[in-house]
């Protein structure tokens, strides 16, 4: 790239470098392309194609729920706390 195409580039993302800058972006910029270049001549007909760069599995457990053993106990509990209850669970006035 040149330093034209760099000022150009500068204008539209509307930044403001100096002529030093300018010059180290083109040398930069000419360098990561050139790069990309080569990388776009690798012959890659025999790779598998992956979506996740190591073997990525469920890592989660099942999800099975488990009684507790005093659940009712702490449920009742609950419910003696709340200031109303019916039919097993906590009243609360209407929320509109």
């Amino acid at each position: 790239m040149d330093i034209d195409q760099i000022k150009h580039l500068a204008k539209l993302s509307h930044l403001a470098f100096t002529d030093e800058e300018l010059a180290r972006f083109a040398r930069e910029l000419s360098s990561i392309l050139a790069h990309v270049s080569e990388l776009e001549r690798v012959d890659l007909s025999g790779a598998t194609p992956t979506a996740h760069a190591v073997s990525a599995h469920n890592v989660f457990r099942k999800d099975e729920y488990e009684q507790h053993p005093r659940a009712a106990e702490r449920a009742a509990a609950l419910l003696d706390a709340a200031p109303e209850q019916e039919n097993g669970y906590v009243k609360v006035k209407a929320i509109l």
